[in-house]
Parts: C-alpha cells; sequence; structure tokens
C-alpha cells in the first residue's frame, strides 16, 4: 500500500528488514511459504504479524494465506515462546505408563493449563508428538531434550526446579544429583 499525499513511507524496523533478508532467497509463489515461516520461527521463536506481512510480501501472496498457513500448523507459533518449554509426550507408550499423570502433576504445581505459560511467562508445557524414544517413557522434552523414565513424583520435582528458576539443562541429566540425594535420569519406580 502506498503512503498518499503528504503522508510518509513507515520506516523499516531493524526486524523488518532482517525479515526480509531471512526470505529474500526464496521464490514469489505459494511453493516456498513454510519454508519461509520455518526459518522465521525458527530464528525468532514465533511468527509475528509483522513477519506474516514481510513473508506475504515477498512471495506476493496475501496476508490471509500467510496467516491461514501460520494458524493451520501446529508447529508454528504466533506469540513468543516461554523462556523454558516442556514437551509432554502424547504417545501411546507415554500414555500407558501414566504420561498423563505425570502432566498433570506437572501443571498442577505450576498453576497452568497445557499450551499455555506460567503466570511469570517462563515455562510452559505443550502437547508434543512422540518422538520414538518410547524405551524412555514416560518421558518429556525439556528444551527439546528428552527427560525420560519419569513417575509423577519426579515431575512434580521438576516442575517446581524450573519454578525455583534452575538451569533446564541440569534438571534430568544422568548422573546429576537431585535435591534429597537421588541421582537423575534414572528410574524411581
Amino acid at each position: 500500500m502506498r503512503p498518499g499525499p503528504g503522508e510518509r513511507m513507515p520506516r523499516e524496523t531493524e526486524a523488518t528488514a532482517e525479515i526480509r533478508a531471512l526470505v529474500s532467497d526464496l521464490r514469489p509463489d505459494d511453493a516456498d511459504l513454510l519454508e519461509a515461516l520455518h526459518r522465521v520461527q525458527h530464528r525468532y521463536g514465533y511468527i509475528s504479524a509483522e513477519a506474516m506481512e514481510v513473508v506475504g510480501e515477498r512471495l506476493k501472496l496475501p496476508p490471509a494465506h500467510v496467516y491461514g498457513a501460520v494458524t493451520y500448523y501446529a508447529d508454528f507459533r504466533v506469540e513468543p515462546p516461554a523462556e523454558v518449554v516442556v514437551g509432554w509426550c502424547s504417545g501411546p507408550a507415554c500414555r500407558l505408563r501414566n504420561g498423563a499423570g505425570i502432566r498433570d502433576a506437572m501443571l498442577a504445581v505450576l498453576g497452568t493449563e497445557l499450551g499455555e505459560k506460567s503466570d511469570d511467562g517462563r515455562i510452559a508445557i505443550e502437547l508434543q508428538q512422540c518422538n520414538g524414544s518410547c524405551e524412555r517413557a514416560p518421558q518429556i522434552w525439556i528444551d527439546g531434550r528428552v527427560v525420560g523414565n519419569l513417575t509423577a513424583a519426579e515431575g512434580v520435582r521438576i516442575a517446581r526446579r524450573l519454578q525455583a528458576g534452575e538451569e533446564p539443562a541440569q534438571i534430568g541429566e544422568p548422573g546429576v544429583v537431585a535435591p534429597g540425594g537421588a541421582v537423575e535420569g534414572t528410574s524411581g519406580g
């Protein structure tokens, strides 16, 4: 849209320029839409309205088409992700081994619902699909890293540690001694 007489052209923001650079090599048509959206989300953690607009302009697609793709695919986010994302495995092996009980226990500690951020916006538990590491069921992923062979009690301890601000990379690692002397990464029964 061009500015009218006497109107100024809006200034390009640093983010807009960066998004343009991210998608500059893509072809203007529908074929590269998912690639463009994946690039933006990989860079920023989500796809903003501004990013959708830039992608649509570059690929010569209407804004509704870009928005439709973003909201159709569950992997895309339209809001910034939580600082720590805990993925809950919804696969059959985890469900059969009380994965739902672990999820519910962690949500109760965090005082949130599945797919929502904690009150401080730092932590979210999100539905994930099975990644094929069923031998570690029931499991969660903390920032993409498998933490498996869990019990509901271990899920509560993990949620409390995350809530207390403990470094996510240290939670659930094999050989790390947890509060109370238990070794994490092993089944507590």
